[in-house]
């Protein structure tokens, strides 16, 4: 339990430090925060699906900063191509969630 919730802490700081060095993000934030619940409350879990900025900082905060930033090792079970590598047969193989999620290639602006 100890380590799930010290990881949603952690998400949460990034969050926060994101919105802090994008100060107009965070206006845009607390602008939708504001029109769809105001400020007479705080935010409860069934108004998530009404907040979709709020939702998409969520997911760029997991994109930007990965909890495992290489994914669980796997070991191949006969020799194959990757990316135009050959990797032979029992080859442990690892994928960095962090560098894909920030390629230029794939992200228009990978670091925002």
């Amino acid at each position: 339990m100890f380590a799930a919730s010290e990881t949603s802490a952690v998400k949460i700081e990034w969050a926060m430090a994101s919105l802090l060095n994008h100060p107009e993000l965070l206006e845009k934030l607390k602008l939708e925060i504001d029109e769809k619940i105001g400020q007479d409350r705080l935010i409860e879990e069934t108004d998530i699906p009404n907040l979709p900025y709020l939702q998409n900082v969520v997911s760029e905060t997991l994109r930007l900063y990965p909890a495992t930033p290489l994914l669980v090792p796997r070991l191949t079970v006969e020799d194959i191509k990757i990316g135009g590598y050959d990797v032979p047969r029992e080859t442990m193989v690892m994928v960095n969630a962090w560098s894909i999620h920030r390629d230029p290639e794939l992200w228009t602006e990978p670091e925002r």
